[in-house]
This record gives structure tokens, sequence and C-alpha cells, in this order.
């Protein structure tokens, strides 16, 4: 999931941080600065006017000794114009750019130095004495004032404070960059995102942590969910499949129940069904009760002291008819009358899962199926083996596994579940060859285990 997108990109907050504070560091030095240059104007003019001034004043006592003024006299004087008219109207000197007669004639109108502007718009400051043996006016171009310099110094100094100002807030707001971008990340749904960096700054590097801390929370809260999803799934495929086994059998049995003329066999086959039905109805009933809060291949037992021949027995008669259907003979080995601490129900289904996998991997019409069990050392051993081409090497080590299936169209859950109900009873599940050719499944169950009680057989209820 992406962000949405904004209708306009919004400012750079240090550009902005830095204009504000490039605007703030202008308008405090405004008032210090308005003053500074009108003192700096006043003294700027008063000190050209004095030295136009005594520049006259030594042009003119040059005049008054009768020296010769030689070209230089001004340069050395520092002046840009200097003029000096005998009695009799004669200029003697004059060096420097022509001074407008406006200008001349407003200077020797003026009783002291003045600061005035030409025709051309230059400023000068220009004093004019005419005193003793003749004239002398002295003026200097005005090309620039100090407070001109103080506002472009001003405007610097804003613009430096704005700088550092700018990258100030742009080292502090980097690391919010990065913390947006890993949010971004977390809210697409990529996990594993972490900020091994620190900062330096308390409230920064306490984000950071918090970051992670909720990354971390959305990732268990997401793995829990994934596992709740995990399991649902699996209590489903376990109920597809443990249905899917009865109603094959159900499906046979009344096709043969509508075809049956004897009202025994037909009355059989009726308890057959409803056996079937029932104990379909316990697992799933078990399944959707319990299987939700103790995982869907981990229900828990409900253990009796039980016999195991008539469970077998009845499992043989119900798959018979489809076994003759196909051609298989369903054979039954020894069956002795022993009693088992076992869940009637799981154990059954486990038992009829083996079957079904034997009677679906056996070539037709020649196939063999057969079912024996024995007592060793207190254990219940059962052994389901047939004729069929056995378990692939390849799989061999993996065939309990869920979703590993020996054969085409196979669920792989069969033998998985098998595994999940025989581990369940604190026994043991293994495949080997048979001496039939095909494979053999042995199952070894403890007879008891402590705290069981006697109760009904299960297959009694079947009849």
């Amino acid at each position: 999931m992406t962000p949405p997108r904004r209708a306009g990109r919004s400012p750079s907050a240090a550009l902005v941080m830095g204009v504000l504070s490039g605007c703030v560091a202008a308008i405090a030095v405004l008032p210090t600065s308005i003053p500074l240059t009108q003192r700096l104007n006043a003294a700027e003019a008063a000190l050209t006017l004095r030295h136009v001034t005594n520049g006259a004043a030594i042009a003119q006592r040059l005049l008054e000794s009768g020296q010769p003024v030689t070209q230089g006299t001004r340069a050395e004087l520092g002046l840009d114009h200097l003029q000096i008219t005998a009695e009799d109207g004669l200029i003697i000197y004059q060096e420097g750019p022509d001074l407008s007669p406006t200008l001349a004639q407003k200077s020797c109108q003026a009783t002291t130095a003045i600061i005035a502007d030409d025709d051309q718009g230059q400023k000068w400051s220009i004093v004019c004495v005419d005193e003793g043996k003749g004239r002398v006016i002295a003026a200097w171009a005005i090309r620039g004032s100090s407070s001109t310099r103080l506002i472009y110094l001003v405007l610097a100094l804003a613009a430096i404070v704005g700088i550092i100002t700018a990258l100030g807030v742009l080292r502090i707001l980097s690391p919010l960059s990065t913390l947006s971008s890993a949010i971004v990340r977390v809210g697409a749904g990529e996990r594993g995102v972490h900020l091994p960096v620190r900062f330096g700054f308390a409230e920064l590097d306490e984000l950071v942590d918090q970051m992670n801390m909720a990354a971390r929370a959305m990732e268990d809260r997401e793995d829990a969910i994934l596992g709740r999803i995990k399991a649902v799934q699996n209590m489903a495929r376990m109920v597809a499949h443990e249905v899917r086994n009865p109603l094959q059998s159900l499906e046979l049995l009344t096709s043969l129940i509508a075809s049956e003329n004897n009202a025994e066999e037909r009355h059989a086959l009726a308890l057959a069904i409803h056996a079937e039905i029932h104990s379909l109805d316990q697992v799933v009933t078990r399944v959707l009760r319990e299987g939700a809060s103790a995982g869907a291949l981990h229900l828990p037992l409900h253990r009796n002291r039980v016999a195991v021949a008539p469970i077998i027995t009845h499992l043989v008669a119900l798959r018979t008819p489809e076994a003759k259907a196909h051609g298989i003979a369903l054979e039954k080995g020894p069956l002795p009358d022993i009693r088992a601490s076992v869940d009637g129900a799981l154990f059954a289904r486990s038992i009829e899962n083996l079957l079904l996998n034997a009677m679906q991997v056996v070539p037709p019409a020649r196939g063999r199926v057969r079912i024996s069990m024995l007592v060793e050392d207190n254990t219940l051993v059962i052994a389901v083996e047939d004729n069929g081409p056995g378990v692939d090497p390849a799989l061999a080590n993996h065939i309990f596994e869920p979703n590993v299936s020996g054969r085409t169209g196979g669920t792989g859950l069969g033998l998985a579940l098998v595994k999940e109900v025989v581990e369940a009873h604190r026994g043991t599940i293994v495949q080997d060859r048979s001496p039939l050719g095909g494979a053999r499944f042995t199952v070894r169950l403890p007879l008891e285990v402590e705290g069981d009680r006697e109760d009904t057989p299960p297959s009694a209820d079947r009849r």
C-alpha cells in the first residue's frame, strides 16, 4: 500500500526556516543600521566638505605666494577638479573634468563648501574661494557612500544567518526524512525494517526507538494473524480430508443398499451407513470444537480402554464392497482380542486412512491389502501392507510430512494425520517393504496409559 498523493508538494522546512531566519536577522539589525546609516552619511558629507575646503585653501596659499602651480597638483591634493583663476579672470590652472557652469556658479554663491549635483546627476562636494589675488574652485566627485555599503553588509549578514540556520535545520530535519522513509516501508508491508542509527538528539533517538518497537509489534501481530490463518487452513483441510473418505464409503453403501434385495443385508448396510455417519459426525464435531484452539493437527485425545479387533473388523467390512468393486482382495491377518488405551474415533480414522492409501496404490483386479495385529512387550502392533509399487525412495524420509504424497492427485494429508494421531497416542509409525511386494506401514501404540478408564468399544456403537 502506497501513501496517498498530496495535491501539491510542500516547501522544504529547511528552506522556509532559513529564509525566515535571514529576515529576522535583517529586521533585528534595522534599529541599529538606520541611525548608523544616517550618522555615516552626515559624517561622510562633513568629511568630503572638509576635504575640498582644505584642498582649496592650500591652492589659495600657492596662488597668493606667487609659486607656479604645476600639473599634478590636483592629484597631490586628492581632488577630482581644481581650477585657479587670476584676478583678471584668466584661468591659470585647470585640471580634471570640466564642471558645469551652473554647478560652479552655485558653489561661488555659497559661503562654504556644498554638496550638489551637476547636469548629469553626478554628486559633487565643491567649494569656491574668491579672496585675494584670484579665485579657486576645488571639487571632489562622490562616487558612493558608506550607507550603501552598510545596506549591503546588512543584507549579506542576513543571508549568512539564513544559510547557517537552513543548514542547521536541515541537519535536524534530515533524520525525520529517514524516519518517514522507514514508516512508509513499514506501511507498505515490508518486514525487517529497523533503524540502528543514533542521531544524537534525545527526541529523535526516542522516535527511532518508538518506530523500531512499532515495526516489531506490527510484525508480531502479523505473525500471530498468519498463524491463526494457517491453523484455520489446516483445520479446513483436515475436515475436507476426513469428510471425503467417509463420503466415498457412504456413496458405495447407498448404491449397494439400493440394489440389495435381502432384508438382512439391507439392514446391515443401513447400520453400517448409520455408524459411518455417526463416526464422521464425531470427528468433524471435535475438529470444529477443539481444533481452532489446539491446532488443526493437534487435537486433544479422549482416551478409553476399547477393544481394538472390532474396530478393525468394522473398517474392513466397511471397505470390502469398495475393494470388491475394484478387484482388490482386502485381507485380515490375526486379530487377537486386545484392549488398548486409544481415542476410538481418531484411531479408527487413522487405520482407515492407511487402508484407503493401500487400496489406492495397488493394481486393479489383482491388488492385495492386508491388515494384521499383534502384541509385543505391552505394545499394540498393527501392520497394513499391500502389493503396490511401494514408496518412492526419494520420498521415504518425507512421506509423513504434510503436502507430501507418493501418488498423483494425493493431498499429502492422510499420512501426516495418521502420524499426528499415532504420536499423540505416544506411539510410532514406520514404513518399509512388505513381503507382498509393496509398502508396509507399522503402527506401535502402548496398550495402557496411566489415568485411562474402561469404556464401551466404539465398534459396539457402530453395531
